[in-house]
């Protein structure tokens, strides 16, 4: 089973994550903050990583930055979802398959998922 990080302080859209996508066989570590969602990092074996941008404190933008400068995470596939539109141009990130709007339409996720992680 691979192992998911969701990182979103909105309640509702950490609980829709964890149902679709458990749905689906992953399983989900649903983080309301970037701080919570070290703590899921530390103590577990992630798969890939699903962040927004717009949160309190540490937004998505810096954690990204901050997992690509961490030698054990930055292997690790982020996906960046928005309600809003950001400038990401000087984030190394393929946004064509690793930048979703939000609402998320788990469909189109859960295909970019088993593209990324190889369950094809």
């Amino acid at each position: 089973m691979k192992n998911i990080l969701f990182i979103d302080d909105n309640v509702q859209s950490g609980i829709l994550a964890k149902i679709y996508l458990e749905k689906e066989g992953y399983h989900v570590f649903v983080a309301k903050d970037t701080t919570k969602a070290r703590s899921y990092l530390s103590n577990h074996d992630m798969h890939c990583i699903i962040t927004d941008i717009g949160m309190p404190g540490e937004n998505g933008i810096d954690f990204y930055k901050w997992i690509r400068a961490q030698d054990a995470y930055k292997n690790i596939p982020v996906f960046i979802i928005s309600a809003h539109a950001f400038s990401l141009g000087d984030l190394d990130i393929d946004l064509d398959n690793f930048f979703m709007e939000k609402p998320i339409f788990y469909p189109s996720l859960i295909n970019r998922l088993k593209k990324i992680l190889k369950e094809d």
